[in-house]
């Protein structure tokens, strides 16, 4: 049993980080299509389509950590009292140096390359598009034909048509606005990577020079506090996405607040309408108790 525990819990652990990597890169695929491909985005970012790849990237990760089954194991420690010890090898071997190059490619290279790419497309994307709106927007300012008076001849305005209105327009005052708004976009998608990067890359890092023979694989010293910081850092990844979003992002947080107030005036609705409920029901409760005894008074009344 100790030994099929061992092999299970860091294969499933595995899955689960492998899945939350998966998870992110998919996320920036979706994104780069939204945004790069809109038209096309209509008919390939789908709640079906959506179902599919979250199944694939379950089915992915369960497949692409099958080598922790056959490099986990159990290994004997203590001379006078034995005792067994979960590790990936007794010792640093050919296979586990490849172990760790393939997870270092699995959960780091590969990730961080599709990241970077889709990602700085998608900011190109947004920074080329804010421009030309902002140029169209000019372009639409300069042409507008603007009414102006010119001369009066007795009673009769003649009115010319000109070009190159210099007074401000609503289109003219998005213009800023529109580069705020695309500066904050890129620079939340340069967070994301850089905390994919940061929270990622030590143990990562860690573990192929423990394959390589350059650190200590036993956690002594130093290196012990160190690891647990890095084994928490990956696990802070997942929670750090939804706070760089909600702090960078005006869309989300206008649309959680959409939800938490609909949430809120839902409940408060459902109370008044219970309380109403209530009252209406007692009310009734009191008026038949009042009719039941108006009919046993006059019954009294009729038998004296």
């Amino acid at each position: 049993m100790g030994e099929f525990l061992c092999i299970f819990t860091h294969y499933i652990q595995t899955v689960s980080m492998v899945c939350s990597v998966m998870t992110l890169t998919a996320m920036s695929v979706e994104r780069y299509i939204v945004i790069v491909y809109p038209l096309r985005a209509r008919s390939v970012c789908t709640v079906r389509h959506a179902k599919l790849v979250i199944t694939m990237v379950w089915i992915l990760a369960f497949v692409f950590s099958t080598p922790v089954l056959y490099i986990q194991n159990l290994m004997e420690v203590g001379q006078w009292r034995k005792a067994h010890w979960c590790v990936k090898w007794s010792r640093p071997t050919a296979h586990g140096v490849l172990f760790e190059i393939y997870m270092f490619f699995i959960l780091f290279v590969v990730p961080i390359t599709v990241m970077i790419i889709t990602y700085s497309r998608v900011s190109c994307e947004i920074w080329n598009g804010a421009a030309i709106r902002a140029e169209l927007s000019g372009r639409k300012v300069n042409e507008t034909i603007c009414l102006r008076l010119t001369k009066f001849s007795g009673d009769r305005r003649t009115l010319l048509r000109g070009r190159g209105g210099k007074q401000p327009t609503t289109s003219m005052r998005i213009i800023p606005d529109d580069g705020k708004t695309r500066k904050q976009v890129v620079v939340m998608l340069m967070v994301i990577v850089a905390f994919f990067i940061i929270c990622w890359g030590p143990i990562l890092f860690n573990n192929l020079l423990v394959a390589l023979n350059v650190l200590d694989n036993y956690n002594t010293g130093y290196l012990k506090p160190m690891r647990m910081a890095f084994h928490l850092l990956s696990y802070l990844n997942s929670c750090v996405n939804p706070v760089v979003y909600g702090v960078m992002s005006h869309n989300f947080r206008d649309r959680l607040r959409r939800i938490v107030t609909r949430k809120l005036t839902r409940n408060q609705s459902l109370t008044a309408t219970t309380a109403i409920l209530s009252r209406n029901s007692t009310l009734r409760n009191h008026h038949q108790t009042d009719e039941r005894g108006s009919k046993e008074g006059a019954t009294l009344k009729e038998t004296q």
